[in-house]
């Protein structure tokens, strides 16, 4: 009987790491708990690997330091293949919670990844395939017609008013709020563009929705200062 809703093939797959425990003999059984707990991120196995690695390690020390002494030698070899024994005992033990433990990660994790296409979708409007060719910051989205938007006052409109812009995008309209934020307001389009760093063939876009202040005019005319005489 299964142990999962996967099946027995999928669960013999994934239980190929119990042979460094069965077939190595003792020498290598700890690859197959290091193997694991890496897998589903158990401490309780790392902690088994590093005590099945102490026993080999103290068991080798010991042959290659004390060869004349045969009762420590011999004692140090029953305590390896006593930790064989019982490692062969434990990968059977652990196999089902190990297998289950997969199971329900690669499940969070094809959950996640399926929230993060749906996001994607939401943002972009289009396939996650096209989605993943935007670039990081100028990201562009499936635009409405040219008819259908309006021009906007880019220091006045609103985060959902700039989003509307072709070429923008409800991502990269926060970076704009935030940054006419941090200028205090952009004084042209050439301000604009340069400050957000927009590339050529979007500025060109974005130029026919975009309304700027423009510049105050300055007087060419000075107040005079002076006293009046009365003669």
């Amino acid at each position: 009987m299964a142990i999962t809703s996967k099946g027995k093939g999928w669960e013999l797959r994934n239980s190929i790491w119990m042979l460094w425990a069965i077939l190595t003999l003792g020498f290598f059984n700890y690859i197959s708990f290091y193997y694991i707990s890496f897998r589903v991120k158990q401490r309780k196995w790392l902690f088994a690997a590093l005590v099945y690695s102490l026993i080999f390690i103290t068991w080798t020390i010991i042959t290659e330091i004390y060869p004349e002494k045969h009762w420590m030698t011999d004692v140090a070899f029953s305590v390896f293949l006593l930790g064989w024994i019982v490692s062969i005992v434990h990968v059977f033990k652990i196999r089902k919670e190990y297998l289950l433990r997969l199971e329900v990660k690669i499940a969070s994790g094809q959950r996640e990844i399926q929230s993060l296409r749906e996001q994607i979708r939401r943002e972009y409007g289009g396939t996650v395939e096209a989605a993943s060719k935007v670039a990081p910051v100028q990201q562009e989205v499936k635009e409405k017609p040219k008819d259908t938007v309006k021009m906007i006052d880019i220091n006045t409109a609103s985060e959902d008013e700039v989003a509307e812009v072709p070429g923008i995008g409800a991502l990269f309209a926060k970076k704009v709020i935030e940054v006419r934020k941090r200028e205090d307001g952009f004084t042209s389009f050439e301000h604009f563009v340069q400050t957000l760093s927009i590339k050529p063939h979007l500025a060109e876009k974005m130029r026919p929705f975009l309304v700027f202040p423009e510049k105050p005019a300055t007087s060419s005319l000075k107040k005079s200062e002076g006293r009046i005489v009365d003669f």
